[in-house]
């Protein structure tokens, strides 16, 4: 499978609600204060990371995409930024939490993930974050399969490019590395796409295209096509296209 490569202009200017999503998980769940010094991991383009830092905090962003660090750095020159897979980062001096939004579903091993977080954190540390949960998007998906099942492609699931967990099974992969899991929720946020059926279309270019970059130009124009004719009984509500997100929200601290 083609690994995933962002376009950071596109990101930000069809793709706003990520970060508009994840203030709330910022300001209620983190509530970084004044002089913490925090990890954003898989920080994109650094909206939240910007966010965090007018709190007081000290805030380093890490990302495995150097288009998005690029971006991040060019946007916010007076934050710390990093180039670094999730499972490889260390930290000088632990910190005092790890905050991840829609970023850990794209981390399909999650041990290794978890146990640098874990050595990351001084003990009390806490993590925070939400991904993408079992039955994300499970409309797009069955729609894409279609698509590809038609055009005579590989089915979808051999090649998925997810980590979409159940709450059981992330909670007990974050108690096996050493937390105590203080709330963990799970739910239904059908998220509006700009544009109509064009919305749908973006959001795979956005998201999907490591199922994508290996078609030709032409096989892929017909997925695309496909994927939204079968979506739209379902993701179609008037003018209005959604994305069918379901969520998996948490917060945990390292044992001490």
């Amino acid at each position: 499978m083609t690994a995933k490569e962002w376009d950071p202009s596109l990101y930000d200017d069809t793709a706003s609600y990520v970060s508009q999503y994840g203030k709330s998980l910022l300001d209620d769940w983190l509530a970084p204060k004044q002089g913490d010094h925090i990890v954003d991991l898989g920080c994109g383009t650094g909206e939240l990371a910007a966010r965090i830092a007018k709190s007081g905090a000290t805030v380093h962003g890490i990302d495995s995409s150097e288009s998005m660090i690029k971006t991040a750095r060019g946007k916010f020159p007076e934050l710390s930024f990093e180039v670094i897979d999730a499972k490889d980062f260390k930290v000088d001096e632990r910190v005092d939490a790890v905050f991840s939004n829609a970023a850990l579903h794209w981390m399909t091993e999650p041990e290794p993930v978890l146990k640098a977080v874990s050595k990351s954190l001084k003990p009390g540390g806490r993590f925070v974050g939400e991904m993408g949960a079992n039955d994300n998007i499970a409309t797009i998906i069955a729609a894409v399969n279609m698509a590809f099942v038609e055009i005579g492609q590989e089915p979808m699931p051999a090649i998925f490019p997810w980590y979409f967990p159940s709450l059981g099974e992330y909670t007990t992969l974050l108690e096996k590395h050493g937390f105590i899991v203080e709330n963990a929720t799970y739910f239904k946020r059908p998220t509006p796409l700009q544009g109509g059926a064009e919305g749908l279309k973006t959001w795979m270019q956005n998201f999907a295209d490591p199922l994508l970059q290996p078609l030709d130009a032409e096989v892929r124009e017909e997925v695309l096509e496909r994927t939204i004719q079968f979506a739209e009984p379902a993701l179609r509500d008037g003018e209005q296209w959604y994305a069918d997100y379901v969520r998996l929200r948490f917060s945990a601290y390292k044992e001490e």
